[in-house]
């Protein structure tokens, strides 16, 4: 077994160790989201990732054998990426602010992968159940999130967390396609701002307290 074969994360069920920093594996991952973003999972073949990776196309098989392998590596690591807790585990409080973020520009490559991982999860099963772990977690995360505002006062403590973070999940889904749906409000301040206020106002928080920077 070849050394950088041996480096290859091993699997238990859907759960993925993530590649060493600068490795051959990150840069195939890399350039792999890269590509299924901007292009779409079907428009992208093995050998154009490899060239993009800088590699040739039969040594991209030494880490992956498939290209539904790597696309499942890469959404698993995007998935496990946007779980990242922010502050150390401390609830967030801006969420309002969080949310608006996906109205920018910065972000377009994510809303772009999320369009295709829920596109894929519908034929692959392990996308599908690697997809519905992440929404199940981060509407936890986020009716966390209500609770710690619903115990300073910020939020009305009769809403339920659960319900509310469903709502705001369900939101957050739909601007995930603002590049169909709304491609001239992406990066446009009055929007990320009726975005942010209007979170606010499902969350039952006031938006001028909401938007404070």
């Amino acid at each position: 077994m070849s050394e950088e074969r041996a480096k290859i994360p091993r699997r238990r069920g859907d759960l993925v160790e993530g590649p060493e920093p600068g490795s051959t594996r990150e840069r195939i991952l890399n350039a792999a989201e890269r590509l299924f973003a901007e292009q779409g999972y079907g428009n992208v073949s093995m050998p154009a990732i490899a060239a993009a990776a800088g590699i040739t196309a039969g040594a991209i098989y030494k880490h992956f054998e498939s290209k539904d392998e790597l696309f499942f590596h890469v959404v698993h690591r995007a998935v496990h990426a946007s779980q990242a807790a922010p502050a150390a585990g401390e609830p967030n409080r801006d969420l309002p602010r969080l949310i608006a973020r996906y109205t920018t520009e910065r972000l377009k490559r994510g809303r772009q992968l999320a369009v295709e991982m829920h596109y894929a999860s519908a034929k692959h099963p392990k996308i599908r159940r690697l997809l519905r772990r992440s929404l199940e977690h981060d509407i936890a995360q986020i009716a966390r999130d209500i609770a710690a505002a619903q115990a300073e006062g910020r939020i009305d403590p009769t809403v339920d967390p659960m319900l509310q973070a469903s709502a705001v999940m369900a939101f957050l889904m739909g601007l995930m396609h603002m590049e169909t749906l709304l491609p001239e409000r992406i990066g446009d301040k009055a929007w990320h701002d009726y975005v942010a206020a209007h979170v606010a106002t499902l969350l039952g928080m006031q938006a001028e307290n909401s938007l404070q920077k």
